[in-house]
């Protein structure tokens, strides 16, 4: 995956793995209607639930691997609406510890597998590792407005268009951010 691409969906090996033969995403979508309910217990119309919901199914824990590969410096994402009712997509990056703590942190001290960005799974050692918070905020402009079975199960196609408009958002918002990790990696 090139550096500036960050997200990314995977549809051949959603194609390829499926149980249906048409889309493992589309099957975890059928296990996970209740994402999909809005307060009342209904199927959202909202397109920024319908989309966070689709995002939250598309990724690891739910789906293993996800439906959306990732840049190996990110950690984690999740949706998250502030009070005004505006929806953001937090992106947890894998980043060095800060010079100044890092001098004090001499010894015994480990940090990131640098090939993986995973942390240490042992515990013989002290871990010490940095995380870098950025949030994109999501608009409903050009997301799908959400469709369902006649069983309320959330249409494939609608999950697949909202999480492209979010990998392409995420992709755009932090390219910047990507290319600089490349240049210093690089270098």
């Amino acid at each position: 995956m090139p550096s500036t691409c960050i997200f990314a969906t995977d549809e051949r090996y959603d194609r390829d793995h499926a149980s249906d033969y048409r889309s493992r995403y589309g099957a975890y979508l059928r296990q996970n209607v209740a994402l999909f309910l809005d307060f009342y217990d209904e199927p959202t119309r909202d397109r920024l639930e319908f989309a966070a919901a689709a995002w939250r199914v598309a990724q690891s824990p739910v789906m293993s691997p996800g439906y959306v590969i990732r840049h190996p410096r990110i950690v984690e994402t999740s949706a998250a609406w502030d009070f005004e009712g505006r929806m953001g997509i937090t992106v947890a990056v894998a980043a060095e510890v800060p010079r100044q703590l890092a001098r004090s942190l001499y010894g015994s001290w480990r940090g990131w597998d640098r090939q993986y960005w995973a942390e240490p799974e042992d515990n013989n050692f002290p871990v010490a590792t940095a995380l870098l918070r950025f949030r994109v905020p999501m608009s409903p402009d050009g997301l799908p407005v959400p469709s369902y079975s006649p069983a309320a199960v959330p249409n494939t196609d609608t999950a697949k268009a909202a999480v492209e408009v979010i990998c392409g958002r995420l992709n755009s918002a932090l390219a910047g951010v990507f290319s600089q990790f490349s240049r210093k990696e690089v270098a």
